[in-house]
């Protein structure tokens, strides 16, 4: 049997009728734009003081993009292609690629400060992901421009806390290099930077990781929700809203006891308990009420008990859990209650040793100064190392 062309893997691949659609869409809305296929695109660049001044604006993207994008390239080396970050109105904040392809993709002007919107560029991956918000494949003769289709792309929207998009991640290469699995290694890679983007802006306060297989959380599959110590519920990664089938805006009208029947004194008392075990529980409301999900609460110690208001009068050891949410099965002998510091102390400890010792990382993961830790330790007296 005679191997399939990269055109023909193509047409098999992607001849689905929504495919199909979005394509022949796009191009009705470059027509109406006035665009012409025969037109040379233009490439114009930012000037490096507006460059930098999209990367500034768009730093935390940037920064937790650019080790995705390097092992995203690494999946492709010498497939003749190129990794490309852009920002939510297209322009290319960053790129990096292989550099057999590189000089030929600078003559269509994909580089740092140049836009892919397509008002400017037609149909092609980053700009038709941008107008979708859906991951995208522009093959061949696909693109609107006809200086465009030696070019096979696949891009994915990036998503922020609020499900707005924030950016898009794609890969480009020559036709021939077209390969049915880019798109999803590309969207696969775009969930990446928005879970660690979603953790690097949520590291304070109460996180929840969850999903309905327990060994998906910790992976790029887990839902993520971001609450702050009211219970109000700040932001959802798109799993998140996959899982519980709600949109953001149902989310932060529920807040976290609408949403799970809990709040956030029983995951503090069960996080002090069972530290990061997970919880089993079932939404109160929407499309995922009454199924499993298995959630796992990740604090700021102590900072988060102290802001939330959990340890002024009422201890922890006073907060109730309901049945059958993973308490020990016998109970814990009464003790009296524990103040503040108290609870500072031994959270700072537990913090100390899950760090091995080390005292920095303690601090870090904690939000205090590494003084803190030391003088906090000296207090509690004899027994305690530091």
């Amino acid at each position: 049997m005679f191997p399939q062309s990269p055109a023909s893997r193509h047409a098999a691949d992607v001849a689905s009728p929504q495919h199909l659609q979005a394509i022949a869409q796009s191009h009705e809305r470059c027509a109406a734009l006035g665009l012409d296929e025969a037109a040379v695109p233009e490439l114009n660049r930012a000037s490096a003081a507006r460059l930098n001044e999209a990367r500034e604006r768009h730093r935390r993207l940037h920064e937790q993009a650019t080790p995705v994008m390097e092992l995203l390239f690494d999946q492709i080396a010498s497939s003749h292609s190129m990794v490309a970050l852009t920002d939510p109105n297209g322009g290319i904040l960053h790129s990096l690629g292989d550099d057999s392809f590189l000089e030929r993709a600078q003559q269509v002007a994909l580089s740092p400060g140049v836009n892919w919107s397509e008002p400017g560029k037609g149909t092609n991956a980053v700009g038709t992901a941008l107008f979708t918000e859906a991951p995208t494949l522009v093959h061949g003769d696909e693109h609107f421009l006809r200086a465009h289709r030696f070019l096979t792309c696949s891009a994915a929207p990036i998503f922020d806390h609020a499900g707005r998009v924030m950016g898009v991640l794609d890969v480009s290469g020559d036709q021939r290099s077209y390969h049915p699995h880019t798109l999803a290694l590309v969207d696969l890679s775009a969930r990446m930077i928005e879970n660690q983007c979603f953790v690097d802006r949520f590291r304070s306060g109460l996180r929840l990781h969850f999903h309905a297989e327990p060994a998906c959380i910790g992976t790029v599959r887990e839902g993520l929700l971001a609450v702050d110590t009211d219970g109000a519920i700040l932001g959802a990664n798109r799993s998140a809203l996959a899982q519980l089938g709600l949109s953001i805006g149902a989310l932060r009208m529920l807040g976290l006891e609408g949403l799970l029947g809990l709040g956030i004194g029983a995951f503090a008392e069960h996080g002090r308990r069972h530290g990061d075990t997970p919880l089993t529980l079932r939404p109160v409301l929407g499309p995922a009420a009454g199924a499993p999900l298995h959630v796992r609460a990740v604090f700021q110690w102590p900072a988060f008990w102290s802001a939330a208001g959990l340890v002024s009068r009422a201890t922890l050891a006073q907060v109730d859990l309901p049945a059958g949410l993973g308490r020990a099965p016998e109970p814990e002998p009464a003790r009296p209650p524990a103040t503040l510091e108290a609870l500072e102390t031994d959270a700072i400890r537990r913090a100390v040793a899950a760090a091995g010792g080390n005292v920095s990382m303690a601090a870090r993961q904690l939000g205090v100064a590494r003084n803190t830790v030391y003088r906090r330790l000296r207090a509690a007296g004899p027994g305690v190392s530091e």
